[in-house]
């Protein structure tokens, strides 16, 4: 029997952060080091639905992860969805969102014109996928973000038995 880690991880020992940067998007793994930003009350002063998923989610699959959108860095490209932050993202061209691996493949590998992410809320973000990807390298060269992905996620494989494609 394999023992499923935590959805939301408690701690992040000698661990640096995942992230992934998409058109001023980014999106994070939910952890518990994260909520504990919010100071020593966290519980009481984080986003109450993500500390909510954090304490009482379960995965369902081994690497399964709560992937959220943390926060947005301001471009022209998603002006209108600035003051959307700390939502979890559900699915991307509608293929639900099961870790912050995969939410990357469904990105690079978008065939479609438009790249929808479904959040938290009913919520939706929809960018034309090809002006996205340019905004990407100049709102990274703005903050002065040298890569838009941490190295956990450049040094990884694509994994074939991630679903990947749309289930219309």
């Amino acid at each position: 029997m394999v023992q499923l880690q935590p959805l939301v991880p408690v701690h992040q020992f000698d661990k640096l952060p995942s992230y992934f940067i998409f058109a001023g998007l980014v999106f994070i793994p939910l952890t518990q080091p994260y909520l504990h930003e919010y100071g020593e009350d966290w519980y009481n002063t984080s986003n109450r639905r993500l500390c909510e998923l954090a304490l009482r989610e379960l995965p369902r699959k081994a690497g399964e992860q709560l992937v959220i959108l943390s926060q947005v860095l301001m471009d022209d490209i998603n002006v209108g969805y600035e003051r959307l932050a700390e939502l979890q993202v559900k699915k991307v061209n509608g293929v639900e969102v099961l870790s912050l691996k995969q939410l990357r493949w469904l990105v690079e590998d978008c065939k479609e014109e438009c790249l929808r992410f479904d959040l938290d809320e009913e919520r939706v973000i929809v960018l034309n996928y090809q002006l996205a990807r340019m905004a990407t390298h100049r709102i990274l060269k703005g903050h002065r973000i040298p890569s838009p992905m941490s190295s956990d996620l450049l040094n990884e494989v694509k994994d074939s038995t991630i679903p990947l494609a749309c289930l219309t």
